[in-house]
């Protein structure tokens, strides 16, 4: 009997190596504090954010043949993630992530080491096919080279599946600008579509005149977080647009919070709800996150009945 799963996940595991003062960060001076090693990368997180949310998940993927590696697949393995196509490699397959957090939980200065791409561009070449006939959606880091890209697009839409796809990086915004109008929706925070989009953007109402500028190239869903002020979404099939209100939590770490609202708002898509009730769940799912030291939070496998009413 052939395999299906809700979602196949296409990108790169990280390492975080995240530092958390003791005291009101001193930029230049050295802080006393703690210093731990996190399960990582914008792909791995919402995977598993994924997986706590009840989907059926398949993660595409590099791990090292190191303690760390294997600790990493491990994991993924006791949340029931698929990882028949995570392939282990002697080095170079997860990059590491540097970050350092003030005292309000908010990222002071990261530096991120990259892996080397070209081990999961060869599980792409030789099972790309086969993995998005076995799923019912794609989500996809826009982390790789273009023609990669293009690759799982075109054979997802060979199989009438939607595609999903999260930003890792500004420079991949750069990059990539000219492939987001072949997507199903965009999910993104309002500097990544100033960038998109080549506007200054202030107000929500800036922010959703541009969305529906930008859905005429083709592009079906946009979702744009602003901080603070919530998020913005415009659906060019139903013209249903408005906002959502951020969830007021207590704020530990805010790492890993892009990574839960877009696992959140595409677990309510993929769940047949509306553009707005799938942003009100990447809302609850964010704000669940910050509230914890993880860039995953475990709670969500006891909480869903309360993130989606």
């Amino acid at each position: 009997m052939e395999k299906t799963f809700d979602v196949a996940v296409f990108g790169a595991v990280f390492v975080d190596i995240k530092g958390f003062p003791r005291d009101v960060l001193i930029p230049k001076g050295t802080n006393i504090g703690k210093v731990k090693f996190k399960h990582g990368g914008v792909a791995r997180n919402v995977v598993e954010n994924l997986s706590y949310m009840g989907l059926k998940t398949r993660f595409v993927s590099i791990v090292d043949n190191s303690a760390l590696g294997m600790e990493v697949l491990a994991r993924l393995k006791n949340e029931k993630i698929d990882t028949e196509y995570v392939d282990i490699v002697d080095k170079d397959g997860m990059g590491m992530w540097l970050v350092v957090l003030n005292e309000k939980g908010d990222i002071a200065a990261s530096v991120s080491h990259q892996p080397d791409l070209k081990y999961l561009y060869n599980v792409i070449d030789n099972h790309a096919e086969e993995i998005i006939k076995q799923c019912n959606s794609v989500v996809l880091d826009l982390d790789f080279e273009a023609s990669y890209i293009e690759k799982i697009i075109e054979l997802s839409r060979k199989y009438n599946k939607k595609v999903y796809a999260v930003i890792g990086h500004l420079d991949v915004v750069k990059r990539n600008k000219h492939l987001f109008s072949k997507l199903d929706c965009l999910i993104c925070n309002n500097i990544e579509f100033e960038i998109i989009t080549g506007k200054s953007l202030e107000t929500r109402e800036d922010v959703l005149a541009a969305c529906k500028d930008i859905t005429k190239e083709g592009l079906k869903k946009v979702v744009v977080t602003m901080g603070k002020k919530g998020s913005v979404f415009y659906d060019a099939e139903t013209n249903e647009e408005g906002h959502v209100d951020i969830v007021p939590v207590n704020v530990i770490d805010t790492t890993g919070a892009g990574d839960s609202f877009f696992a959140g708002t595409v677990y309510g898509l993929t769940s047949g709800y509306s553009l707005e009730k799938s942003v009100c769940i990447g809302t609850r799912v964010a704000s669940l996150t910050i509230s914890c030291k993880e860039s995953t939070n475990p709670e969500l496998k006891q909480k869903m009945h309360i993130i989606v009413v």
